[in-house]
């Protein structure tokens, strides 16, 4: 079993201990400031005699260190079993971890008092955290009341209290969830810890903010709610099933804010405007933006309906119809079909017409006198770019992302030249 002293002083940073033994993974000692993943919290980082740590994970009752850059055999000497050891953690993780996992608790409490949303799951991420709320209906009102109660209660400085509890006094604290007294092996190192002998039912680790959050936790946490920080709401996702709301807390929603700031100064020098004045200047150039892109497409149209007309008046007579055949440069699938239709507005007329961009792509049209089912031929065609496409008899369109365009076309103006004769 390994003493975990980062339940008895979360504050701590260095500490001394033996290895226990060793596994395929790294070492287990027999007391520990590393915290291993769990409860959603990832685990610490730091040395043991001045290796990396680069993982810790549970293994029933022990916790194994993982090594990072170093094999346990060159680490034989430093790590055998009985040796001693000293280890380090990485504050500034642990700090951050303890920050962003009180302002969790302090949030999913205020979900529900604000609108009765529990706390389904937490995720500690490296940049954002998030909780998955079990209620529908959330709105950006609630989040927004939620987010107002979880910073008064963090600048109130609330003592947040550690103990352990057997099933009977956990049950007359107001613990936010029922607390899972079926894990046995951390509440039996739980007591070890807590300077105690283990009991045969094992007790619960809860977390209190006083007069407010009463959780079930493994993790570690800060002395008071004041060093959180504040609690930053930065996005939602809503969903059928809930809601996830993203956040940050203490030094992380100290450098998000800060980032904020100067993505609305730059954005304000480049829009020429103050930073109060940001939304409006972008108001402003979507606006401006609609009536250029629709003036653009009314100018497109324009230009493909001559172009259109030009090609089917320069048409080459082959067999019972006249062809277009033409690639058109950096054109999407949309300006093909402008020209596409122009040239197919008079009779005995057909068109292949290729364009390059991102994708190749290919548009097939015949004129209503000239009888042709296009559709078996686009088909090959677009094999020919890797793509595939569809539309009427008369009318066939398509892309991938092959380059094989002018070979595609010439697949296309055989086989329709061969069938009409």
């Amino acid at each position: 079993m390994t003493r975990r002293l980062f339940w008895e002083d979360a504050y701590a940073r260095e500490f001394t201990a033996k290895v226990a033994r060793r596994t395929a993974r790294g070492v287990v000692l027999d007391r520990t400031l590393f915290f291993p993943t769990s409860g959603g919290q990832p685990n610490d980082t730091g040395t043991l005699n001045d290796i990396r740590v680069a993982d810790v994970v549970e293994d029933g009752e022990e916790i194994v260190h993982v090594l990072e850059g170093a094999s346990l055999d060159s680490a034989r000497d430093k790590l055998a079993a009985g040796a001693d050891v000293k280890g380090a953690i990485d504050w500034d993780r642990r700090l951050d971890h303890m920050q962003q996992h009180d302002g969790q608790h302090i949030l999913s409490e205020a979900f529900i008092r604000v609108c009765g949303a529990e706390t389904a799951s937490f995720h500690l991420g490296r940049d954002v955290c998030a909780i998955d709320l079990d209620k529908t209906g959330v709105t950006d009102r609630h989040i927004d009341d939620a987010q107002k109660l979880a910073n008064r209660v963090v600048w109130e400085n609330r003592p947040i209290a550690i103990g352990f509890f057997t099933r009977d006094e956990a049950a007359k604290l107001p613990v936010r969830k029922p607390p899972p007294f079926a894990v046995a092996a951390a509440t039996k190192a739980a007591e070890k810890a807590a300077g105690g002998e283990p009991q045969a039912e094992g007790r619960i680790r809860i977390v209190h903010v006083q007069d407010f959050d009463c959780s079930a936790c493994c993790g570690t946490h800060a002395k008071t709610s004041g060093e959180t920080g504040m609690v930053l709401v930065v996005g939602a996702e809503y969903t059928k099933a809930g809601c996830r709301v993203h956040f940050v807390c203490g030094w992380r929603a100290l450098e998000w804010a800060r980032k904020d700031v100067s993505l609305l100064e730059t954005a304000g020098a480049r829009l020429s405007s103050g930073r109060a004045d940001v939304v409006v200047a972008i108001e402003r150039m979507k606006a401006e933006s609609a009536e250029n892109h629709k003036a653009l497409q009314a100018a497109e149209k324009q230009l493909a309906e001559v172009r259109g007309r030009e090609l089917a008046a320069a048409a080459a007579p082959r067999g019972k119809a006249r062809f277009v055949v033409e690639v058109f440069e950096k054109r999407d699938i949309k300006y093909l079909q402008m020209v596409a239709n122009q040239v197919v507005s008079g009779a005995g007329l057909v068109a292949v017409l290729g364009g390059t961009g991102a994708t190749s792509s290919v548009v097939l049209a015949r004129s209503k006198d000239v009888e042709i089912d296009l559709r078996p031929i686009g088909k090959d065609a677009f094999a020919a770019i890797g793509g595939k496409g569809g539309g009427p008899p008369h009318f066939v369109q398509g892309g991938g992302a092959g380059q094989n365009l002018r070979e595609a076309m010439k697949i296309a103006e055989d086989r329709i030249a061969a069938a009409l004769g």
